[in-house]
């Protein structure tokens, strides 16, 4: 198992940060898009590289309003896909974790009702209550949709992408929707259960064709942390590493030594799978040396969340051998 950092601030400070933390492979995030060209995805490599840093995962991939909604638009949005996965190849960058969650907004994706919730110490994080969602805070004039719907954009989507992403080598992970509720304002969103990636899986039978083990998403699905890596093991392709406290329907996000799942449990579950590829932490609580706002993304809250998962992996899978940065499979970083 490979713990990847993630700034969502790309500063040089940040990076000098990841490093020192022992981390060596950096996930490049960003939900509103990636580097279009292969210059300029080349470029953030190269500058990774100057710090001792490969870039692993690309996070958020191009746009894909047009594609999840089945609109006129989303042949040119596969087409540029299919770009985006030829750069990675040629560039050695091996995972794309994106998600099908409508997105006419960026708030009508990951959908929180606060980002004031006081976890330990008074630690800011999010909370999702749905009585308390109010969908005409999120205004849109899209039509309402079904889930089969999404379904067949879904597979006329990965029947174009996937031969492609298999002639790269770049492992496509599919993101859950968060929270995992359907419709949320009146659209369907169907990566919402254990049976939901099962079918995923199965529309486009290939070992390209995975996801992103979202443990926050499948903790608010309620599901078993534990059982469902074992039970969707062939196909887990990337790791989010966070924990919640709650039921789906009202729940928040927690320190991962403060949820209610056991990690140590989880830890050893992906090494009974033989699972040893990328892991990030996800979601941490603001901390009061951070300045505000909430967004999940904290330095001081990642540095925290990292060693302990550092901890954990160490205690399961044995002590890792610092890996120097090397050349990428087709050209240099």
């Amino acid at each position: 198992m490979i713990i990847a950092g993630v700034a969502k601030q790309m500063t040089d400070t940040n990076f000098k940060l990841l490093k020192q933390l022992g981390v060596d492979d950096v996930v490049y995030y960003n939900m509103r898009g990636m580097p279009a060209n292969l210059a300029e995805l080349a470029e953030v490599q190269n500058r990774l590289h100057n710090f001792g840093l490969r870039l692993a995962v690309i996070e958020g991939g191009p746009p894909i309003d047009q594609i999840v909604l089945g609109k006129p638009g989303r042949d040119v949005q596969i087409d540029q896909y299919i770009s985006a996965l030829r750069h990675m190849g040629a560039l050695g960058i091996g995972v794309l974790c994106y998600n099908f969650m409508p997105q006419i907004t960026s708030a009508a994706m990951v959908v929180r009702t606060s980002k004031q919730y006081a976890e330990r110490g008074g630690a800011l994080t999010s909370q999702f209550r749905q009585r308390d969602f109010d969908p005409a805070q999120v205004p849109h004039a899209e039509r309402s949709t079904s889930d089969e719907q999404i379904w067949e954009n879904l597979e006329y989507f990965l029947k174009r992408i996937v031969p492609v992403a298999e002639q790269e080598e770049v492992l496509l992970a599919m993101h859950p929707d968060d929270p995992p509720v359907s419709p949320l304002c009146g659209l369907a969103r169907i990566m919402r259960s254990p049976e939901h990636f099962e079918r995923l899986l199965e529309l486009v039978d290939s070992p390209v064709n995975g996801l992103t083990f979202c443990q926050g998403c499948f903790a608010e699905m309620g599901a078993d942390l534990v059982a469902a890596i074992h039970r969707l093991r062939a196909r887990i392709h990337f790791v989010h590493f966070r924990d919640i406290q709650g039921p789906p329907e009202d729940f928040y996000e927690s320190f991962p030594d403060n949820g209610q799942h056991d990690m140590l449990e989880v830890i050893r579950a992906y090494h009974e799978i033989d699972y040893h590829g990328y892991i990030r932490v996800d979601h941490v609580p603001l901390l009061a040396t951070e300045m505000g706002p909430y967004d999940g993304y904290g330095m001081y809250g990642h540095t925290f969340a990292i060693g302990y998962l550092k901890g954990l992996v160490e205690a399961v899978y044995g002590r890792q051998r610092p890996a120097n940065v090397r050349e990428t499979k087709r050209g240099t970083s």
